[in-house]
């Protein structure tokens, strides 16, 4: 039994533990309702004392990068150890939590640790610090890292370290102007990521001109170190000295697309930062739209920047120099100088893609501290998402949520069934006929695009001039595409909500080809067709497949819109099954062709032949991950991911198999999706032969980088032996290129893929039935010859889809 006096001390050790909890508990929803109700307030907000300081803690550098002058500086005057204890020993530093340490290079300076030592004995909230680095001296950077890190112990602290890293190899050289500089990153990141004295690692890339190709690859570099990444847009910089400095970062439209789309999937498949994540949406949409900054900023009102003199500045982009934090008072050159910090926030952050980061909107920040709360009940958010329990729930919220679309978007149902589109052109007052096509364009993939120029060619062949018009569902993914095509040469580009404002004053109004499916997107297809039927205009379901159906308000959203065409040409004689089964009359409905092969037909007739084909056999693949949430909704998302891996296993099976087999053989991954809404195919390619080093010794990963024109896809094409073929499009190009193919029909038997290749004879398998030992016997058929002989397959003399169109375009005109 304890003494009586022991037990007390026992007991207010206790009870003054709980208190402590209960001050840091109220402390913590203090700091959150703060948060909150800052976010609901129009900016500028009043400026709190700083959480955050940014200390270049020098400014010179060994390196020689692109996107920075500091290296051209010469070393005159750095703040010392003893006059920075005097700089932040100031009651405006009461509050900081973190300093981030940058320069320059800041392991160029020798008493770094005396530095830090520093800081955490005049900052009483200290816990972190965050360590940039070049290492372009090895040796250096990693006895920095060990002297900071034993100091940072001492205090209980934390320290990150960022390993600046722009490209592999050669890339990230050129990059920071240094030969060797990736060599010795690479031993810095063995260093860090095996040193207890470092609580986090992370690399940082800065994307200009010089490697905005290479962050694929980048991002595979640091999967396999199993290291963290960050993205960066290189920016203009008074304190890098490259205010008026342009040509690195002046990046070309079709750059911006492709680091834009980079982004969309980091966001989609690895960033778990809520954070991250939006400020990522917020640099596309100011990078590929010119919007505003969306994203937060502490140093909009509670994070300052101390200058490797002693200067205090609000942030390192756009302040002006407030003072000396040695030889005045900090405390009241930060607060004395609102109106300046204001100013920046209303003329500056609007424009600025700095990676600073800050309190998001409130919906975000709701979001954000739900998640915290789930994680801290031991529930993990993404697994509740998977949860079979959900899916009534999700089922429900979608659709209430498909509804308000339709209400937001103008759907009128009660006038639907009532509706009589107009069969004959009425506003055609102009030498051009004016065209809009709508349709899943602003997600298009190549087969979209080649479905894009074949309606487009037999519209002009039926009506000559065009003034054409592209409704979009994402303005930046079909601007690239008007720019590969020359089909679409001065075709006006228009957002969703503008179109549904011009469909009334067009001649014709298109749904250019592609499937009428159960997505959401259908509420705004139906406004545009119901604008258009108003108006007394045209309208033409144009070489449309009809599916994969859904619930009851997705099919009759189908229907709808079928109801509201003037004409339909379906691309399948299954589709106009379907759409009968909707409730409308066909009879009077034409079947073709995918307008795809209209275009490819044209387009292979301008191509020269390959003359000299490679003579080791080439595999293409034109592979997908499947989309299971569409293609068999039925199953749990536990059972449908177990499907997808059985597959994805006997897919690498088979190429692992035949490539032993024939060793002359490489494999081109081939993407007919580049964008992130449609399944970016060089995403899933990469996943899929992650670890294979067998199969990945053996591919062709050209394709892997910068999106292709149309045409140069076509080409690709051209060269193959034999074609792996998912996405329908790939088997559509294949036959037409005269390519020997093998499809996987991931439709399980209800659609597209199916009826295509049983139409030419194409060997064929369900995705959820596919084994190695099929895959491989018909590879090895088509390889030993003894196989389908598809080498010389021609595309129809007619096609019946163009004959189709101008069937429609004679009756409009009487």
């Amino acid at each position: 039994m304890l003494p009586k006096r022991q037990g007390k001390l026992i007991q207010t050790k206790k009870i003054y533990k709980i208190h402590i909890y209960i001050m840091k508990f109220l402390a913590s929803v203090h700091n959150t309702l703060q948060d909150l109700y800052l976010t609901t307030q129009p900016k500028p907000w009043h400026p709190q004392k700083p959480r955050v300081i940014q200390f270049p803690v020098n400014d010179i550098c060994n390196a020689k990068c692109q996107m920075c002058n500091i290296w051209q500086q010469k070393f005159d005057y750095q703040i010392s150890p003893q006059e920075l204890a005097i700089a932040v020993n100031n009651p405006l530093f009461s509050e900081v939590r973190g300093v981030g340490i940058n320069g320059g290079e800041p392991t160029l300076r020798k008493d770094l640790a005396e530095i830090v030592d520093v800081l955490f004995g005049n900052l009483p909230k200290l816990s972190n610090i965050a360590l940039i680095t070049n290492s372009l001296n090895s040796s250096q950077v990693i006895e920095r890292i060990g002297e900071i890190g034993q100091v940072i112990k001492s205090h209980s602290g934390h320290l990150d370290v960022m390993v600046s890293l722009d490209g592999v190899g050669e890339v990230h050289d050129r990059v920071r102007g240094r030969k060797g500089n990736f060599e010795n990153a690479l031993k810095v990141i063995n260093f860090i990521q095996n040193s207890d004295l470092v609580s986090s690692r992370r690399l940082g890339c800065t994307v200009i001109k010089e490697n905005v190709y290479g962050v694929h690859d980048l991002f595979e570099f640091a999967l396999s170190q199993n290291i963290y990444i960050k993205y960066r847009l290189g920016l203009p910089h008074q304190r890098l000295y490259s205010r008026y400095v342009s040509e690195p970062f002046d990046l070309t439209f079709a750059e911006k697309y492709h680091l834009s789309v980079f982004l969309e999937n980091i966001i989609r498949f690895y960033e778990t930062s809520e954070q991250q994540k939006f400020f990522y949406k917020s640099l596309i949409g100011q990078i590929m739209y010119g919007k505003p900054r969306a994203a937060g900023c502490d140093w909009q009102h509670r994070g300052v920047t101390l200058s490797a003199r002693g200067e205090l500045l609000y942030c390192a982009v756009e302040s002006k120099t407030l003072g000396s934090s040695i030889s005045e008072n900090s405390e009241h050159l930060y607060f004395a100088n609102q109106e300046h910090l204001a100013n920046i926030v209303k003329t500056k952050c609007d424009t600025c893609v700095h990676d600073y980061v800050g309190l998001p909107p409130t919906s975000t920040l709701l979001n954000n501290y739900l998640n915290k709360g789930l994680f801290k009940l031991g529930i993990n958010p993404q697994y509740l998402k998977k949860s079979p329990l959900i899916k009534p729930v999700k089922e429900i919220k979608k659709k209430i949520s498909f509804q308000k679309r339709m209400i937001d978007y103008g759907v009128d149902l009660a006038k639907i069934n009532h509706s009589q589109p107009a069969q004959s052109f009425s506003r055609h007052n102009s030498e051009k006929y004016r065209v809009l096509i709508c349709g899943w364009y602003g997600t298009e993939t190549l087969g979209d695009k080649a479905i894009l120029g074949g309606v487009v060619n037999s519209l002009q062949s039926a009506l000559g001039n065009l003034e054409l018009h592209l409704a979009s569902l994402e303005l930046y993914i079909s601007e690239m595409t008007i720019q590969q095509m020359p089909e679409l040469e001065g075709c006006y580009l228009h957002s969703i909500t503008d179109a549904i404002k011009v469909a009334g004053t067009m001649d014709l109004v298109v749904f250019g080809g592609g499937p009428l499916m159960a997505i959401p997107n259908l509420a705004e297809m139906i406004a545009i067709f119901q604008r258009a039927v108003e108006a007394k205009v045209p309208t033409l379901i144009a070489g449309c497949g009809v599916g994969p159906l859904g619930n009851f308000d997705y099919n009759q959203a189908i229907k709808n819109l079928l109801h509201l065409s003037s004409y339909r040409i379906y691309r399948d004689e299954n589709s106009r099954t379907l759409a009968e089964s909707l409730g409308i009359c066909t009879s009077e409905d034409f079947v073709a062709e995918d307008p795809a092969l209209t275009w490819v037909k044209s387009s292979l007739a301008s191509l020269k032949p390959i003359e000299n084909p490679q003579k080791s056999p080439v595999l293409l693949l034109g592979l997908r991950d499947w989309p299971y949430q569409q293609y068999a909704p039925y199953l749990t998302v536990l059972e449908a991911e177990k499907l997808k891996n059985k597959f994805e296993t006997e897919m690498i099976t088979a190429l692992t198999h035949i490539l032993n087999k024939y060793s002359e053989l490489s494999i081109i991954p081939f993407p007919m999706c580049t964008n992130h809404i449609g399944d970016d195919d060089r995403w899933f390619y990469r996943r899929l032969f992650r670890g294979c080093q067998d199969i990945q010794n053996r591919l062709d990963l050209s394709y892997l980088g910068a999106e292709q024109k149309p045409l140069d896809a076509l080409k690709a094409f051209q060269s193959a032996s034999m074609a792996l073929t998912m996405r329908f499009h790939s088997l559509v190009f294949a036959l037409a290129a005269g390519v020997p193919s093998i499809a996987i029909d991931y439709t399980l038997g209800k659609g597209k893929v199916k009826s295509l290749a049983e139409k030419h004879n194409v060997p064929y398998m369900s995705l959820d039935l596919i084994t190695a030992e099929f895959l491989v016997s018909r590879f090895g058929d088509i390889l030993n010859g003894d196989g389908q002989d598809l080498k010389y397959f021609v595309c129809p003399q007619t096609l019946n889809f163009s004959n189709a169109v101008s069937l429609f375009i004679k009756n409009l005109e009487g």
